[in-house]
């Protein structure tokens, strides 16, 4: 069988290398064939020549022809093998070509020719590939695909009536069947395996892998398990050496330590209402709070809401279940959108989408479906059709009909709307309230409306009355307007056009204002800083290069070059002599020299050496250390709790410190002290359960076959 397979593909390389020695050519239209000298070889009388695939190759003498969109065969004598009355014809390597044709006006079938143009096989099967000395066949029986195995001699192998066949190396075949499990097949229909796998890789090194659930094992050609399907993943090295690795292993652990559970998976997240998702292989199921499986790892997505219910998606499609599985909504859905008490869900039809609402009882409670529909907005849902815009209720009643070129805004029973490309208010019955007009309209409340012209803004009532009007900036609150002047005067109005507050703005005379703080204002003026009481008085001479804020009494200030701070009085309290300094904080500031970080307090003194790349203070009156891109943490006197030596470190409130170093996680407290060992690829913390989810990442390991 070996030597027949070396000879075929000897032949298939023969054949094909006349390919390159030929060119196609085109003249009005028609295509024709030249040799390698250019000498004509087929005149330019062809629609096209080749295969229908688009590709060209002349094989032993022989191409493919196209003639009033049939193609035949013919050979470079001019002699046509076969008539063009085929709709496809290609060649997919060796001595035989595929070729389809119209066995009725709904029916196209599929044949092979031997490259005399004979059949060989007759036009029985719905789809064919050749591979080797072996054809897979398909017949289309009702909605379901089958195949079969065959010679090309159309000898049959295996019976057409399986649900999938892949060729895994030379002379094995991967069957399943309609129950999805696999067995291994040789090219002469014998059963090397019952079906019992659940998929089987191609043969590599005379091996191949497995897949028995979510577990990998190996088998050989002769269907004898190597290694047993106990395995996440494996690599296949050589004949006689593997590498393998288990499934990465989660616990759970109490604020103490102690192991409480464990499972294995790829990732576990955990979620609020105390279940954790669980996902293997692409897949995704659920686990209860000791992580015992509730849900079977059988989707792709689960997304849990509110109320113990969770929306899946499943072979491209989405349904709601209850979180005991429950089926609210049945898994058909293109889309669903969860809101509070709704759900949008969405179907195409004839590529259209169409949307309903229902509700997490599983209760549809729209009528009839739209192009789109928004989200609630407390009293209706805005809804598409035809290109319009309405609305319908909770209960699915359209309440404004679809009509409207947009809604624009709304309260509790006021619209805006945009009406063939004018602007009005109607009701909540779909009763108009401000008819359409040009300007655009802004609803406030249910009896005051903004109407914008040019650059003025006028307040009206629903009787179109003008209760104010400004040309100037207007910023909406809850109850009132604010409008700003161009000399910073702000004003307050109510909805009835009443002046309710008007606030001078203080004028200070500087080329730049600060934000105020403890009653100072920074100003820069005449390229100088200085600061300012918050009637504009002048306080502190602008006398200096830079400035921070007042806090705890003191405000950085910049002096020939260097940082220091000033009193409420002007007085220096700590020399200039930092190269960067930030504000004080409960009477600790962090000051830079040398490019280097530390704390001093509000007179001055260090209390924390400046010897670190930066600091950041933490929750708890801590404080984050960066050396050499290393963490540590300090308290708010100074003392080192714990020297930078993690690549990244998170203080929980019971003053235990998750670090991470070189790739793993472990847990310290406070004062250093090592509370659980640095062996995890990922430690979470779940505040709400008080308990640690740690991840132990699987190694490679190496198997000898010998």
């Amino acid at each position: 069988m070996c030597r027949g397979v070396i000879i075929l593909l000897f032949t298939a390389i023969s054949l094909h290398s006349w390919a390159g020695d030929f060119q196609r050519f085109e003249e009005n239209g028609k295509v024709g064939l030249k040799d390698g000298s250019g000498t004509i070889v087929l005149p330019a009388a062809f629609d096209a020549l080749g295969w229908s695939d688009g590709n060209f190759s002349v094989i032993g003498q022989i191409t493919g022809y196209r003639q009033n969109s049939k193609w035949g065969l013919l050979n470079l004598k001019k002699e046509f093998i076969t008539k063009a009355e085929y709709s496809s014809l290609t060649w997919p390597g060796g001595d035989r070509v595929i070729v389809s044709k119209a066995i009725s006006p709904y029916s196209l079938k599929f044949g092979c020719l031997d490259l005399e143009g004979k059949l060989i096989v007759p036009f029985s099967y719905d789809a064919i590939d050749l591979y080797g000395l072996r054809a897979i066949v398909m017949v289309k029986n009702g909605a379901r695909y089958e195949y079969g195995l065959i010679d090309l001699n159309d000898r049959s192998v295996l019976a057409v009536r399986y649900k999938k066949i892949t060729p895994i190396g030379t002379l094995r075949y991967a069957v399943q069947n309609f129950s999805d499990k696999t067995a291994l097949c040789s090219e002469e229909g014998k059963w090397i395996t019952d079906f019992t796998i659940d998929r089987i890789s191609e043969f590599h090194h005379d091996l191949a892998i497995i897949h028995q659930d979510w577990k990998e094992g190996v088998i050989d050609r002769n269907g004898e398990i190597k290694i047993q399907p106990l395995y996440r993943s494996i690599h296949i090295i050589s004949p006689y050496q593997l590498t393998a690795r288990k499934a990465d292993e989660w616990k759970l652990l109490d604020t103490s330590f102690h192991d409480l559970q464990r499972a294995e998976a790829d990732e576990l997240i955990f979620n609020n209402n105390g279940v954790f998702r669980i996902t293997l292989n692409g897949k995704s199921g659920l686990l209860d709070e000791k992580l015992i499986p509730t849900w079977p790892m059988e989707y792709d997505n689960i997304e849990l809401i509110p109320d113990r219910q969770a929306i899946v998606k499943k072979d491209g499609k989405y349904g709601l279940l209850q979180q005991d599985r429950k089926v609210i909504l049945p898994i058909e859905f293109d889309s669903l959108l969860a809101q509070g008490i709704f759900i949008r869900a969405m179907t195409r039809l004839s590529g259209k989408s169409m949307w309903s609402v229902y509700d997490t009882f599983g209760i549809k409670k729209t009528n009839a479906p739209y192009e789109l529909i928004g989200q609630y907005n407390g009293k209706f849902f805005p809804v598409k059709n035809r290109g319009y815009w309405g609305a319908v209720d909770r209960y699915g009643k359209e309440k404004i009909a679809c009509v409207y070129d947009s809604i624009l805004g709304s309260n509790d029973s006021l619209v805006s709307v945009k009406f063939k490309g004018q602007y009005g208010i109607i009701t909540l019955e779909d009763h108009w309230r401000i008819a359409p007009q040009k300007n655009p309209l802004i609803l406030l409340s249910d009896n005051h409306y903004l109407e914008k012209k040019d650059t003025m803004v006028f307040l009206k009532d629903n009787g179109g009355n003008i209760l104010y009007f400004t040309e100037h900036p207007i910023k909406i609150s809850e109850n009132s307007l604010l409008e700003t002047l161009p000399d910073g005067t702000e004003k307050e109005i109510n909805l009835q056009g009443q002046i309710l507050t008007r606030k001078e703005p203080v004028i200070i005379r500087a080329e730049r204002t600060f934000q105020p703080s403890e009653g100072f204002i920074g100003i820069k003026r005449d390229g100088k800083f200085g600061f300012v009481d918050t009637r504009g008085r002048l306080r502190i001479a602008n006398r200096y290069e830079g400035i921070g804020e007042f806090h705890d009494g003191l405000a950085p200030i910049k002096l020939l070059g260097k940082w220091g701070y000033v009193n409420t009085s002007d007085e220096i309290v700590i020399q200039p002599t930092f190269e960067a300094t930030e504000n004080f904080d409960q009477h600790l500031a962090l000051a830079s020299r040398k490019g280097k970080w530390g704390m001093i307090n509000t007179e001055g003194k260090e209390i924390l050496e400046l010897r670190y790349d930066s600091i950041k203070k933490l929750p708890n009156q801590l404080f984050l250390l960066t050396q050499n891109s290393l963490k540590g943490l300090a308290d708010a006197k100074g003392r080192i709790l714990i020297e930078p030596r993690f690549e990244s470190l998170q203080v929980l409130e019971n003053n235990q410190v998750i670090v991470f170093h070189n790739n793993r996680f472990g847990v310290i407290s406070t004062d250093g002290m090592s509370l659980l060992p640095f062996n995890y690829t990922s430690l979470i913390y779940l505040s709400e359960r008080k308990k640690f989810l740690v991840q132990q990442k699987a190694l490679w390991e190496t198997i000898n076959l010998k």
